[in-house]
C-alpha cells in the first residue's frame, strides 16, 4: 500500500497559527509575529467645555444661515424692483418717442385744484394730464390707468414694489411705490438758491449732462410719497452745509432701493442717512419746516449724492 504522505505534514492547531506575510523579509515577519496587539483607551466623554463649545459653534453657524435661507426671497423682490423701475423707464422714453421727444409731464395732483386727480382736465389728451395722477395713498386703479405711460406699461403691477407693504389710511395697499424725478417733465420748482434746470423734451437731456446721470425713476420712501414727483432742491448745500430731503428715497431692499436713468440703465442704491433710514423726518435744525423739507444726516454721503442726478443749475 503506497505510504500515505499526509500523514508526515505537522498539523497545528489553526489558533496557534501565524499569518503568512508576503513580500516582507523573514526577521520583519518575526518581528511582527512577536509584537503584541495595544489595548484600545478607553472612550472618554465630553468635557463640560467641550459641549459648551460645540453648542456655540452650532448656534453662530445657524445665525450664519438664517440669512442665506431667507436670501432668495429677498433676492427675488430685489430682481422685481429693478425690472419694475426698467419697465416705467422705457414706457416713459417710448411715450416722449411717439410725441417728438416731449416728456410725459410730472405733475404734483394730490394737491392744488384736484381733490382726487380724476377731474377732466387731467385726464389723457388734457392740459393737466400727467404720467400717473393723484396721490399714492388712494387705492384707485384708474389713477394709473389714465397717466400717461400706462398704455406702454399695460398692467399697474410694475407700479407697485413686492418688498413695499405700505397700506392706506382704509387699510388696504397701496398700488404705487414709485415716482419720477420731479425735474424730469415738471413744472414745479422748490424755493432754491440756485435756478435748477426742468426738463420738457428727451433729447435736451444730453447736452446739459450725461443721461447715464439723469434720475427718472426712483423708488420713493413710504413717508413721503404722494403725487408722481419725485423732488429735490439741488441747492440744498447752499441754504444749508449739510443739506436736507423734501422727499426721500426709500429702503425696502435691505436699505436700498431700485431706480433707472434716462440712459436705461438701472442699479439699486444702499443708503446710511438715519433719518432716510428711520422713517422719521427730523425737521432742520436752521430754518425748520421751511417748504416741507427736513434735515439731512450730516455722517452720510447720500443726499449729496442724490442732488446732481437730478438736475443741474440753469445756464
Amino acid at each position: 500500500m503506497a505510504q500515505d504522505l499526509s500523514s508526515n505534514i505537522l498539523r497545528v492547531p489553526w489558533h496557534n497559527a501565524q499569518p503568512v506575510v508576503i513580500g516582507v523579509s523573514r526577521g520583519a515577519a518575526l518581528t511582527q509575529g512577536l509584537a503584541q496587539p495595544v489595548e484600545e483607551s478607553e472612550a472618554t466623554a465630553f468635557t463640560l467645555v467641550e459641549l459648551v463649545a460645540v453648542i456655540f459653534t452650532l448656534a453662530v453657524l445657524a445665525a450664519l444661515a438664517l440669512p442665506l435661507l431667507a436670501s432668495p426671497s429677498v433676492k427675488d423682490q430685489q430682481i422685481q424692483c429693478l425690472n419694475n423701475v426698467k419697465q416705467l423707464q422705457m414706457a416713459w422714453t417710448s411715450y416722449a418717442g411717439d410725441d417728438n421727444g416731449k416728456l410725459a409731464l410730472n405733475t404734483a395732483t394730490d394737491w392744488g385744484g384736484s381733490q382726487t386727480g380724476l377731474e377732466a382736465e387731467y385726464q389723457p389728451g388734457q392740459a393737466e394730464a400727467s404720467w400717473v395722477l393723484g396721490c399714492a395713498t388712494n387705492p384707485v386703479a384708474d389713477l394709473i390707468t389714465h397717466g400717461l405711460i400706462y398704455p406702454y406699461v399695460g398692467s399697474i403691477a410694475p407700479y407697485k414694489c413686492p418688498a413695499d407693504l405700505k397700506t392706506c389710511p382704509s387699510g388696504v395697499p397701496t398700488l404705487r411705490s414709485y415716482s419720477i424725478n420731479g425735474y424730469m417733465g415738471g413744472y414745479w420748482a422748490p424755493e432754491s438758491a440756485v435756478k435748477a434746470t426742468e426738463f420738457t423734451n428727451l433729447g435736451t437731456i444730453a447736452s446739459h449732462f450725461p443721461p447715464a446721470m439723469a434720475l427718472v425713476v426712483i423708488e420713493e420712501n413710504l413717508v413721503t410719497i404722494n403725487d408722481g414727483s419725485w423732488v429735490q432742491d439741488i441747492g440744498a448745500l447752499a441754504l444749508e452745509p449739510n443739506g436736507y430731503w423734501i422727499d426721500s428715497p426709500a429702503h425696502h431692499h435691505l436699505n436700498a432701493c431700485s431706480m433707472c436713468f434716462a440712459d436705461g440703465h438701472c442699479l439699486m442704491r444702499k443708503w446710511t442717512d438715519k433719518w432716510v433710514l428711520a422713517d422719521t423726518p427730523q425737521d432742520s435744525p436752521i430754518d425748520g419746516d421751511a417748504v416741507g423739507r427736513f434735515y439731512a444726516d450730516p455722517n452720510s454721503p447720500d443726499n449729496a449724492w442724490v442732488l446732481p442726478r437730478c438736475t443741474v443749475v440753469a445756464p
